[in-house]
């Protein structure tokens, strides 16, 4: 299971999530099926991508993914893609992200979305049928569930901060993120959980 800002698989525990404008809309919601239809899109996505000629990959990574696609990498996209699709379902234990991760979740939550939201009802119901047809309110979902967005900066932004500066923003490999690295096996792996990753209240 992945570790986000709070459970992802238990919206009891959220106490006050951030508000939606449809008052309905939390008890429809299913988090972790909206992240699992959405990372089933991207196989097809890399698949396009890498039957396109070589030198058209970077202008389709700024398309389709423009924070994560920095890294310009398809292998890199691959490899997240495959390792959260192994995490969200993953029963046994819980596993942190890091910036990579988090990066290019946002990206795919937010071409998701936009295109659900301007599906027809019918191509809604598919996707995601425990909506009913609503919108899918991707604001509420990051503020709720994101520790942040650091990994939005803009590299000559977050380059020009002083090193005390940077410190604020504790974001595993979020240096490497936002200036387009290549991860390495280590960057790329998630970290499991040595124990139960969120507050219990008693």
């Amino acid at each position: 299971m992945l570790v986000f800002k709070n459970n992802l698989y238990d919206i009891q525990s959220l106490g006050k999530p951030t508000p939606c404008p449809d008052p309905d809309y939390d008890s429809c919601f299913d988090p972790p099926h909206f992240i699992e239809v959405a990372l089933n899109q991207e196989e097809e996505i890399l698949s396009f991508i890498e039957h396109q000629p070589q030198m058209y990959w970077r202008e389709d990574f700024q398309q389709f993914y423009p924070h994560a696609g920095r890294i310009n990498s398809l292998h890199s996209l691959k490899e997240i893609l495959r390792i959260l699709k192994f995490g969200l379902n993953e029963k046994s234990c819980w596993h942190h992200m890091n910036s990579y991760h988090f990066c290019f979740l946002y990206d795919v939550l937010v071409r998701f979305s936009f295109n659900y939201n301007h599906d027809s009802l019918q191509d809604k119901l598919s996707y995601l049928p425990e909506l009913k047809g609503k919108s899918v309110y991707l604001g509420s979902f990051i503020s709720t569930y994101f520790f942040n967005r650091a990994f939005l900066i803009e590299p000559e932004h977050f380059n020009s901060f002083k090193p005390e500066d940077k410190i604020e923003y504790d974001c595993p490999c979020l240096f490497s993120v936002i200036n387009g690295l290549t991860p390495t096996r280590e960057e790329i792996a998630l970290k499991e959980s040595k124990d139960y990753p969120y507050t219990v209240f008693v």
